[in-house]
C-alpha cells in the first residue's frame, strides 16, 4: 500500500511540475515513477493529494492565460510568457511569471557576457534577479502566498545565488516540508549544504517532520544519499541505504548513478565502472553524470572505451555539457590539450555551472603552462561548488602566480622570496626553491638561520652533501658568534656531529655534540650518545 501511495504521489507530481514548467523536476519524477518496482498484484488505491495548485479551480480566464503562457515558455519566449500572466493572481500563475522573468534575465546575461572567461564574464549579472527577489519577499509576507511551496522554492534558489545561504536553506526546507516531491527544491537545498554536521541536522529535522509519511520519507532517503555522496562520504550505512533504495527503485537510473558516484569518491573505480555500464545497458541514451564515467575511464587509462563513450554521447546529443566534457576527456587522454580546452569551453557555454568542466579545464591550462587561466578556472570551480575539493589539489598555483607577480612589483621584499621558496618547495621544484631562498637571504640584514636550515635540507634532497655541510656549518658559526640557541642550531649540531663521525673526525664530532644541552629530549640524548661514542674512539 505504501509503495502504491508513493507511485500515485510521483504520478501526480509529474503532471503538476510539468504544468508549472519545472521540466527537470518533472523529468526526475517521471524517471522515478517508471523506475519504481512493479506491483506484486493489481492494487487500486485512491490517494488524497493535498490541494496544491489545483488548476481545475482556477477562473477560466486565468486558466486560459496559463495555457498560453506555457506554450510561450516552451517556445523560449520568456518575456512574452511573463507578460501574458501580468494580471493573473493565483500562486501558480505568479510563480510562472516570476520564474519566466528570472530565466529571461539569465538568457540576456549569457548574451552580454562575451563568452566563457571573456572580459565581462564574471561582471555581468542577471538584471531581473533583484526585481524578482524583491517581489517574492513581499509576496511571501501575504497569507495568500506565504505557504506556496513553489514560490518558496524560487525565493530560496535566488537567495542562494545571492549568497544568502542561511536564509536560502531555511526557505528551501520550508518548501520541501510543504511539497517534498519537487526535486528542484532538493537540488538547491543540497547545493546550500556545506558540511556534514549541518546536513545531519537538516536530515533529522525532515525525518521527524515526515515520520508517518512513507512517500515523503522516501524522498528524504533519496535526498540523504545525494547529500552524503556530494560530501564524499562512503560509510557502511550509506551503502545499506543505497541497497534499500535500489530494491525499491530497481529501474531508476538516478539511484544507480548515485551508487556509482559513491564508489567513485571511495576510489573504487572498477565498481563505479561496472555500475555505469549497468546504467548504459538499461538506458543507452542516458547522459546524466556520464562525464564522471568518462573521468573514471580516463583514470583507468581505458582509451578505447572512452573513445566509444565519446562517440555514443556525440550521437545522442552533441549539445549536452556532459557530451562536451566526455569528448574533452578523450582529447586530454590523447594529450591534445588545446582541443580539450575547446570542448570544456563548449560545455561551459551550455552550462556555466558545470563544475567538472571548470576543474578539468584548469588542469588543461596547467598542462599548457597558462597559470593565469588555470587559476581563474579553479576559482570559478570553487565558486560553483565549495564542497568539491578536487580543484584545491591545484590551489598552490594561486600562491605561486601571485607571489611571482608580487616579486616583480617589490623585488627587494625578502618576505615575498621566502613565500616563493615555500611554494616551489611544495611543488617539489627544489632548484627553484633554493634560488628563491638564496635571494631572500641576500636581502636580509642578518643571517636568518631558519632559511639557511631549509637550504641545507633542500641540498640534502639533491644529494649535495658539500652544500649541506656548508649551510649547517654556517648555522653553527652563527650560534657561536651570537650565543643564540634555536631549534635550527640544535639540529645543525647533531647533523655536523654525525657527519664528522662518518668521516672519522672524532674530536670535531665530540666538540659539536658535547655542548648540546638544549633542544628536544631526543636531540639531547642523541648528542650524549655521539659524545660517548666519540670519546671512546678517541681513547682507543
Amino acid at each position: 500500500m505504501d509503495v502504491e501511495e508513493l507511485r500515485q504521489n510521483l504520478r501526480h507530481s509529474v503532471n503538476l511540475l510539468g504544468a508549472l514548467n519545472l521540466t527537470r523536476a518533472a523529468k526526475w519524477a517521471g524517471e522515478a515513477l517508471v523506475g519504481l518496482r512493479e506491483p506484486t498484484e493489481e492494487v487500486e488505491t485512491s490517494v488524497k493529494h493535498k490541494q496544491i495548485h489545483n488548476f481545475e479551480t482556477l477562473p477560466h480566464r486565468e486558466s486560459d492565460c496559463m495555457m498560453l503562457a506555457r506554450g510561450q515558455f516552451n517556445s523560449k519566449e520568456f518575456s512574452r510568457c511573463a507578460y501574458s500572466l501580468r494580471k493573473c493572481q493565483s500562486p501558480q500563475a505568479v510563480f510562472m511569471r516570476l520564474h519566466s522573468t528570472y530565466i529571461d534575465g539569465d538568457r540576456k546575461r549569457e548574451e552580454e557576457s562575451q563568452g566563457i572567461l571573456g572580459a565581462n564574464d564574471s561582471k555581468v549579472t542577471n538584471a531581473n534577479a533583484p526585481h524578482v527577489l524583491k517581489e517574492l519577499s513581499s509576496l511571501l509576507e501575504s497569507p495568500q502566498y506565504s505557504d506556496d511551496p513553489f514560490l518558496l522554492y524560487l525565493y530560496g534558489a535566488l537567495l542562494l545565488k545571492q549568497k544568502s545561504t542561511e536564509l536560502a536553506t531555511e526557505t528551501l526546507i520550508k518548501s520541501i516540508k510543504l511539497y517534498p516531491f519537487n526535486w528542484s527544491s532538493w537540488s538547491e537545498l543540497i547545493t546550500s549544504i556545506t558540511g556534514l554536521d549541518e546536513a545531519q541536522l537538516i536530515l533529522h529535522d525532515l525525518e521527524v517532520h515526515f515520520a508517518h509519511d512513507f512517500s515523503a520519507l522516501t524522498m528524504v532517503r533519496i535526498g540523504k544519499i545525494v547529500i552524503y555522496q556530494e560530501l564524499f562520504q562512503h560509510f557502511e550505512q550509506l551503502f545499506k541505504d543505497l541497497q534499500g533504495l535500489l530494491e525499491l527503485f530497481p529501474n531508476f537510473a538516478f539511484i544507480k548513478t548515485q551508487s556509482a558516484l559513491v564508489s567513485y569518491h571511495a576510489l573504487e573505480y572498477q565498481q563505479a565502472e561496472n555500475t555505469f555500464n549497468s546504467v548504459l545497458q538499461q538506458d543507452p541514451y542516458c547522459l546524466d553524470d556520464m562525464d564522471t564515467y568518462s573521468n573514471i575511464l580516463y583514470v583507468m587509462d581505458k582509451k578505447s572505451k572512452l573513445s566509444y563513450l565519446a562517440q555514443l554521447a556525440n550521437e545522442v546529443d552533441k549539445f549536452r555539457p556532459e557530451t562536451c566534457c566526455i569528448i574533452a576527456n578523450y582529447y586530454s587522454l590523447k594529450c591534445e590539450h588545446e582541443k580539450a580546452i575547446m570542448y570544456y569551453r563548449r560545455a561551459l557555454a551550455l552550462n556555466r555551472n558545470c563544475l567538472a568542466a571548470w576543474t578539468l579545464m584548469g588542469h588543461e591550462f596547467v598542462e599548457c603552462k597558462n597559470s593565469h587561466a588555470a587559476i581563474e578556472s579553479y576559482r570559478r570551480a570553487i565558486d560553483t561548488n565549495p564542497k568539491d575539493l578536487k580543484h584545491v589539489l591545484d590551489m598552490h598555483l594561486y600562491s605561486l602566480y601571485y607571489y611571482q607577480q608580487a616579486s616583480i612589483i617589490k623585488p627587494h621584499d625578502r618576505r615575498i622570496w621566502i613565500a616563493l621558496g615555500q611554494c616551489f618547495d611544495k611543488l617539489k621544484k627544489v632548484e627553484d626553491s633554493i634560488m628563491a631562498y638564496k635571494r631572500a637571504l641576500s636581502l636580509s640584514e642578518y643571517i636568518d638561520l631558519s632559511i639557511v636550515y631549509k637550504l641545507a635540507l633542500l641540498y640534502q634532497t639533491l644529494g649535495q652533501e658539500a652544500e649541506v655541510y656548508a649551510n649547517m656549518r654556517t648555522i653553527y658559526v652563527e650560534e657561536v658568534n651570537t650565543e643564540h640557541h634555536s631549534d635550527e642550531t640544535a639540529k645543525a649540531r647533531i647533523w655536523l656531529a654525525r657527519h664528522e663521525m662518518k668521516q672519522g673526525n672524532y674530536s670535531e664530532a665530540y666538540s659539536y655534540a658535547v655542548d648540546l644541552t638544549y633542544g628536544t629530549s631526543q636531540e639531547i640524548e642523541d648528542a650524549r650518545a655521539i659524545t660517548r661514542a666519540a670519546r671512546n674512539k678517541m681513547n682507543n
